[in-house]
C-alpha cells in the first residue's frame, strides 16, 4: 500500500484512499454490526480512507502460499468516508479502533478527507472520533447532537395566522418531503430522500407526528414521534427558514406533546442536532434537560 505516512513513534501510520465495499467491512467491525447494517452508509459515501500500520508478523504467521514466515502484517487502525450534506460539506462516517494511537489517526483520517473534498465534520464521540484529536487537526465545535429528556411538557402555543398544523397521517408525501426538508441547511443533517416521507419511516407514528402547513398547502414544519416502551421519542422540530422568527417550533411541539398526553405517555425523548442555542434554551425551559450530548466538529 501507498499513501500519506505520519512518522510519529513507534513506526508510520499509513493512510490512503480505499473502496466503498471496503469500507462496509471496517464499518461493521468500528459498530459491531452485520456488514449488510451498515451496507447502506458505505454505498451513499463519496470517499474513503484507510489508516494502517505495518507489523512484524508473528513467526507462525506463513505467507498466501503457506511456505515461510510472511514477515510483516497490514494492522488496520481505522477508516472514514465521506457522507455529502446538504449545505455543510460531508459528513466523515467511520472513526478509528480503540488503541494507543486513537489520537493521531483520527487525525490523520480526518486530514486526508478535509485536503480531498474540503469542509468536512464529525459527530464527534469518544471511541470513534476523539474530538481532542479533531481540535488539534484544526476541527472546531458547530453544533451538538443532543438527547433530552423529562416530563412531557405542557406550554399551550397556537400556531402562527395561516399555519395549519395536521397529522403526518393526513398529509400528502409531497408535502411531508417539503416539510421533512426544512431541516436540510442544519448541520448534521442530510438530504431528505421519498422514502423518509412515507407511512412508519425512521419508525415514526404518521398519526402522532405533525406537519405545519402554509395557506398553499406547503410543508414549512415538521414533528415526528413515536411511542416506545412507554416512552414518547421524537425529533426535536424542523422549521422552514422563513418561518423560524415565529412561534412555529414551539406550536410543532406543544401539538405532538399533546397527542402524547392523550395516549396516557408522561415521559418523553427528544434527539435534536444542529438546534441553536435559543433553541435548546428553549426546550430547558420547558422542563427538559440534556443527558447525551456529542460535540459536531467541522474543519474550517
Amino acid at each position: 500500500m501507498s499513501g500519506d505516512v505520519l512518522e510519529p513513534p513507534g513506526g508510520p501510520v499509513q493512510v490512503e484512499p480505499m473502496a466503498t465495499e471496503q469500507l462496509e467491512l471496517v464499518l461493521a467491525a468500528l459498530y459491531e454490526a452485520p456488514r449488510e447494517a451498515v451496507a447502506w452508509m458505505a454505498q451513499v459515501c463519496t470517499h474513503a480512507w484507510v489508516a494502517f500500520e505495518v507489523q512484524a508478523a508473528p513467526d507462525d504467521t506463513l505467507d498466501p502460499e503457506g511456505q515461510e514466515p510472511g514477515g510483516v502484517r497490514e494492522v488496520v487502525l481505522g477508516a472514514v468516508g465521506t457522507r455529502p450534506s446538504p449545505a455543510h460539506g460531508s459528513e466523515l462516517v467511520g472513526g478509528v479502533f480503540a488503541g494507543p494511537r486513537r489520537a493521531e489517526v483520527a487525525a490523520a483520517l480526518a486530514r486526508a478527507a478535509w485536503q480531498e473534498v474540503g469542509r468536512v465534520y464529525a459527530f464527534a464521540e469518544g471511541h470513534l472520533f476523539p474530538p481532542e484529536a479533531l481540535v488539534q487537526a484544526g476541527f472546531r465545535e458547530v453544533g451538538a447532537y443532543r438527547r433530552l429528556e423529562g416530563r412531557v411538557p405542557y406550554r399551550h402555543v397556537d400556531a402562527p395566522d395561516g399555519v395549519t398544523l395536521r397529522p403526518l397521517a393526513e398529509v400528502s408525501e409531497a408535502a411531508r418531503l417539503e416539510a421533512l426538508r426544512t431541516v436540510e441547511d442544519r448541520v448534521g443533517h442530510h438530504a431528505a430522500l421519498p422514502e423518509a416521507a412515507q407511512d412508519g419511516a425512521g419508525g415514526f407514528d404518521s398519526h402522532l407526528s405533525h406537519v405545519a402547513l402554509d395557506a398553499q398547502g406547503r410543508g414549512i414544519g415538521i414533528c415526528r414521534a413515536a411511542i416506545e416502551e412507554g416512552l414518547g421519542r421524537l425529533d426535536s422540530p424542523g422549521v422552514a427558514v422563513a418561518w423560524r422568527h415565529t412561534n412555529l417550533r414551539a406550536a410543532l411541539l406543544n401539538s405532538v406533546n399533546a397527542r402524547l398526553r392523550a395516549a396516557g405517555i408522561t415521559r418523553v425523548s427528544v434527539d435534536s442536532w444542529g438546534d441553536t442555542p435559543e433553541e435548546l434554551a428553549h426546550d430547558l425551559r420547558l422542563g427538559l434537560h440534556v443527558v447525551d450530548e456529542t460535540p459536531i466538529l467541522a474543519s474550517p
